[in-house]
Parts: structure tokens; C-alpha cells; sequence
């Protein structure tokens, strides 16, 4: 019997001290879940044209969609993982990113009729060690995975800035213009799962720096059908609802992953143009997460821009050429004046990380876009809009 106890003793520490090494290991960033499931840092980028490079450095360049706060990374320190941090951002002469806070991932999410409810990222938040409501409460995810932006914020010594309001975004665009080496940054929730589908819940995301939400994302949900889901319908009375208060609030609807339906019924009662901030065009690429031209049309046509997603599943290719393609389809579906960049970063491996930006603006010009286009899609539309569309 002193023999079990004993071994059972042996045991109990053993996993004890396995408890402490992986809390230790995860509080210093030595191993997490990015260094397991995430995507790697791509090579430095070769050298742009003479020509680029200064047309470059005299744009506004932003980007509609990131995923990185989902991983426990710092990002004021340069990665070897991902595709973003702030060093790499400034690399690449960004000046806006867009963070959307991502709060469920089923196993299942190509193709379409999704119907798969499941969720990877609490098992991420259980490695991650999360805060306990993090992993059990969605919103309590959201304003939590939020937060981490505001921290880099608070300790960037005021070279990251946190845009709420159109008159921030206006202030860092003058300090810019002064010659101050600053940047900006902005929320968004990817997908309602983070408001646990009560639209008042919106009132406590947008109190902590949410300026805009997707209604679903890929399965259907209690406010929205999804582009990748079943039903194929739109909005619910519910959705309607989260729509009012949104608008309400001066929170923005984005429309990634949206079905046809729902964007046309948002479209008809929105007060506000709502935007696309990741996508493709389905004929361009047959996937259910691209729309019809003509749908992206109508929500230019509105107001509001669309951002291409650099995923595969957007523009049907691993390569910065099927970027390009994918771009130039929806130039000339929408006009210059309509596209943003909506890459995607630290969801999924991508031909382009952050400091890449300035080969984008080469490839533009390579194509024959001349300097006012190239101004508009690198960042002038994404400017522009949020200028209009953040609360005054």
C-alpha cells in the first residue's frame, strides 16, 4: 500500500511540475498554440523599383482584416510567426490595420451547406490559458481578445494609436503628414458569435473600441444566414434587431461571409453603407465566400468598399499573382474607387505578409494602375470610408 501511495504521489507531482513548465512556457511566449497550429513568418521581400518604393512611402496604406489577436504573441517585438507585428507593419509602410476579433472556429469551414457548430478556439484558449470566462462566455471572448490591442496600444509609448472615432483617425492622418512615425489600429468582431446573439451586447463591444461586426460567419446564426451555411436565407427578426442598434450605436455591418440575402436585406434597411472587408469575386473564384459581381457592385454603389481577401479560398491561388488577378477582376467590377485590401493575416498561410505591401504597389504599377488608383486601393478607399463611417 506505501508502495502506491507512493507512486501515486510520484505522479501527482510530475504532472504538477508538467503544469508549471507548460504556464511557464506559455507566459513566455517560448511555446503557444501559434508555434503549433499557426502559420510561420514569410522570407523578407526583394527589393521594389526605385519608382515604387517612393510612390510608396507617399501613400496611405491600410488594411481591412487581420486575425492575429486571436494568438498570444506580442506584437510591438518582431515574429518569426504570422504575418504581422508592428516592426514587420512598418516595414511595409502601413499606416491603418484593421483587427477583426475572431471568437469561433468550426472544424469544418470549406464549401458549402456548413452546418458544423463546433469550436476549435476554446480549446486554443485552454492551451493559450485565456481567462476562465473567455473560454466559456463569447462575448466575454470578444471583449477579451480586444483588449490585447488596446495593451499594445497603452505600451507602444503612443506610436500605435487606437482609432474610435473619425476624429482620430483624422488626427493620426496630420501627425502622419507632419512627419511622425505613427500608426493606427481599429476593432471589429469577425462573426456574432461574440455578442452571444443579443443585440445589446453590442452596446459593451462598442464601449470597448468595436466598430464594426460581421452578422455570422461560417455557419447560420441566429441573426443572419451565412454565405457558406444551409439556409441560403437572410436576415432573421433577431438580425433586423442587431442591424437597429448597430446603427444605432455607429457600429458598422460588415457583410464578409454574408449570404446574398442577407446582404441584400442589410442593404435595404441599413442607415449606414456596410462593408465587405474580406472577399472575392465568385466569378472570378468559385467559392461560397465570394459574391456575385453584381451584389458587389450594389454595395459599392452604396457606400461602401470591398476588400479582397489574400486566402486561397478569395483568389483561388497560394501566389501573389492569383492576388493580383483577383485584384484586377474587382477593379473592373467596381472601379478603383471601391477596393480595399483585406488580406487576412495569421489565419492562414498567405503569399503576403505586412512588410510585403510595397510589392503590391509595384505589381500596380507593373499592371498599368496609375498613381491615383494605386492611392485608392493601397489605402485611400479604406481612409475614406472610415472617415464617413466612424462615429464623428
Amino acid at each position: 500500500m506505501e508502495t502506491l501511495v507512493s507512486f501515486g504521489g510520484w505522479i501527482a507531482l510530475a504532472l504538477a511540475g508538467l503544469v508549471i513548465l507548460w504556464t511557464v512556457l506559455v507566459r513566455t511566449q517560448l511555446l503557444t498554440a501559434e508555434h503549433l497550429f499557426g502559420t510561420r513568418a514569410l522570407p523578407d521581400p526583394p527589393a521594389v523599383s526605385g519608382l515604387a518604393k517612393e510612390l510608396h512611402k507617399r501613400l496611405v496604406v491600410a488594411d481591412i482584416h487581420a486575425d492575429t489577436l486571436i494568438w498570444r504573441r506580442d506584437l510591438l517585438r518582431r515574429s518569426t510567426l504570422g504575418h504581422f507585428d508592428f516592426p514587420r507593419m512598418a516595414d511595409g509602410g502601413v499606416a491603418l490595420q484593421g483587427f477583426l476579433v475572431v471568437t469561433e472556429a468550426p472544424r469544418e469551414v470549406i464549401g458549402g451547406g456548413l452546418t458544423d457548430k463546433s469550436d476549435r478556439l476554446t480549446a486554443l484558449g485552454v492551451f493559450d490559458q485565456w481567462p476562465a470566462r473567455a473560454i466559456t462566455r463569447q462575448v466575454d471572448r470578444a471583449l477579451y481578445l480586444g483588449s490585447k490591442l488596446e495593451r499594445h496600444c497603452a505600451r507602444s509609448q503612443g506610436r500605435i494609436r487606437m482609432i474610435r472615432r473619425s476624429g482620430d483617425l483624422s488626427e493620426l492622418l496630420n501627425r502622419r503628414a507632419g512627419g511622425e512615425d505613427v500608426r493606427g489600429v481599429y476593432l471589429g468582431l469577425e462573426g456574432a458569435d461574440g455578442t452571444n446573439y443579443d443585440p445589446r451586447n453590442f452596446q459593451r463591444l462598442f464601449d470597448a473600441g468595436f466598430r464594426m461586426s460581421e452578422l455570422c460567419h461560417y455557419t447560420d446564426t441566429p441573426f443572419a444566414a451565412s454565405s457558406s451555411g444551409h439556409s441560403l436565407g437572410g436576415l432573421t427578426p433577431l438580425g433586423r434587431d442587431a442591424v437597429k442598434m448597430m446603427d444605432e450605436l455607429g457600429m458598422v455591418v460588415d457583410l464578409a461571409h454574408a449570404s446574398p440575402r442577407t446582404i441584400e436585406d442589410v442593404l435595404a434597411i441599413a442607415a449606414r453603407p456596410p462593408l465587405v472587408t474580406h472577399t472575392g469575386s465568385a466569378s472570378c473564384h468559385d467559392d461560397p465566400k465570394c459574391l456575385p459581381d453584381s451584389l458587389l457592385r450594389e454595395v459599392v454603389a452604396r457606400g461602401g468598399i470591398v476588400g479582397l481577401g489574400f486566402v486561397p479560398d478569395y483568389v483561388g491561388g497560394t501566389e501573389t499573382d492569383a492576388v493580383m488577378r483577383a485584384l484586377d477582376h474587382l477593379v473592373r467590377v467596381v472601379g478603383p474607387e471601391g477596393v480595399a485590401l483585406g488580406s487576412g493575416f495569421c489565419a492562414l498561410p498567405l503569399p503576403i505578409a505586412v512588410n510585403h505591401f510595397p510589392l503590391i504597389t509595384e505589381a500596380l504599377l507593373v499592371r498599368g494602375y496609375d498613381e491615383a488608383a494605386t492611392t485608392r486601393i493601397m489605402g485611400g478607399n479604406a481612409v475614406s470610408y472610415l472617415l464617413s463611417a466612424l462615429p464623428a
